[in-house]
């Protein structure tokens, strides 16, 4: 029994074998086609070479997907690792060449050597799927809400002193009927109120409304930028509209392919819909696979890293920042729940609150109620009970 590493290209992979009992691979390698005629070369070629035992290959970008399912689907046992495994065995074996052939033997003698798991590549798949790209739309409204906060900047920074988040639901409805400072001076104060007043939504009020009038009304906003804020502004709203009708349609498609009692448990947690609950299921995996809650927050890179240096960083409040170097997609999911839990959730409400209370900026807090949010799902996971608010503390 051999095992066969398979270094993954766009339109040409690279394979090759180590033998039972070697600690390394066959110097000869083969190259063959990321196409139906390279695959026939692949399968001639392991025929060949007797019975296999593992074909190990990395998990990094997409383009091994449709080889480990053709691989499967001829009873190829496959095993799928993470880049970073093979990386720091090659430095383990003091791999100095950097090639795709290398690459191919070092995976080859990886398999024989660390004998990785055997799985179904693409089980999940299309959960994981459909959960990045609604993640994916709810990334791409982010950048699209921070371009109208650095609008909102300029052409009416006051509006942060009515909303916390200036982006909300019934901000941008303010913003929809008057753009900026100057133009929200104009409104009389019920059309403000009115705001926002549709089936299942809370309108903006005229209290409320009284105190954003006022706010435009003594503005630091240069009217010279008032027209061109305003176009842009018109047009960035529509794009944040748009997203929020296709996140829904994503939703909608992720909702159909959820089942089970952890999927509803995790949806008992207020701002967790179909798209966020199947990122976690999907990014996690088996949860067991984290022996304690801090391994989780590595993973999902959601844990302070510091980066100081001399006078740099020299105030502990601002020398400690996220590190985002573990699951871009578990972070993108996490912020989108702390966000809309900010809300709807009271406990996520109440940590930011704390954290505010305590000299933290808006984004470090926020920050804070991804971690809250983690936290809350691993309760939740390895409880294996619904969501309950905590108790407020004293």
């Amino acid at each position: 029994m051999h095992s066969v590493g398979i270094d993954i290209g766009k339109r040409q992979h690279v394979a090759a074998i180590c033998r039972r009992g070697e600690r390394t691979a066959d110097k000869p390698v083969l190259r063959f086609g990321a196409d139906r005629a390279g695959l026939a070369d692949l399968e001639r070629w392991l025929a060949r070479h007797g019975p296999v035992e593992r074909v190990v290959m990395e998990s990094s970008g997409h383009y091994w997907l449709p080889l480990a399912a053709a691989l499967h689907r001829a009873s190829v046992p496959v095993a799928i690792i993470n880049p970073v495994s093979a990386n720091a065995f090659g430095k383990r074996r003091l791999q100095r060449v950097k090639s795709d052939p290398a690459d191919a033997r070092t995976l080859a003698a990886l398999g024989m050597a660390d004998q990785p798991r055997t799985r179904e590549p693409l089980a999940g798949a299309e959960l994981r799927e459909a959960a990045r790209f609604a993640m994916h739309l709810v990334t791409e409204q982010s950048r699209i809400d921070n371009k109208i906060t650095r609008l909102i900047d300029l052409g009416f920074p006051e509006l942060e002193q009515a909303y916390d988040d200036p982006t909300c639901r019934s901000a941008l409805a303010v913003l929809r009927l008057a753009p900026t400072a100057a133009a929200v001076a104009r409104k009389r104060v019920a059309t403000l109120a009115d705001a926002n007043r549709l089936p299942g939504h809370r309108a903006v009020g005229t209290k409320k409304a009284e105190r954003i009038s006022a706010l435009a009304k003594d503005t630091i906003a240069p009217p010279e930028l008032a027209a061109q804020i305003g176009f842009e502004m018109e047009l960035l709203i529509a794009q944040h509209d748009l997203l929020e009708q296709q996140i829904a349609q994503a939703e909608g498609r992720v909702a159909g392919l959820l089942d089970g009692e952890l999927a509803r448990r995790l949806q008992t947690i207020p701002g967790v819909g179909p798209a966020i609950c199947a990122t976690l299921i999907a990014e996690i995996g088996d949860i067991q696979r984290f022996t304690d809650f801090d391994q989780l927050v590595a993973y999902a890179g959601v844990h302070p890293a510091e980066k100081s240096s001399g006078q740099k960083g020299a105030d502990p409040e601002t020398s400690w920042h996220m590190a985002k170097t573990g699951n871009a997609y578990v972070r993108a999911a996490l912020y989108r729940m702390s966000i809309v839990g900010l809300q709807h959730n009271p406990t996520i409400k109440a940590h930011y609150a704390r954290k505010r209370a305590q000299g933290k900026s808006k984004m470090n807090a926020v920050g804070h109620c991804m971690k809250k949010s983690l936290a809350i799902v691993w309760g939740i996971w390895r409880g294996g009970h619904d969501f309950t608010p905590e108790p407020p503390i004293a």
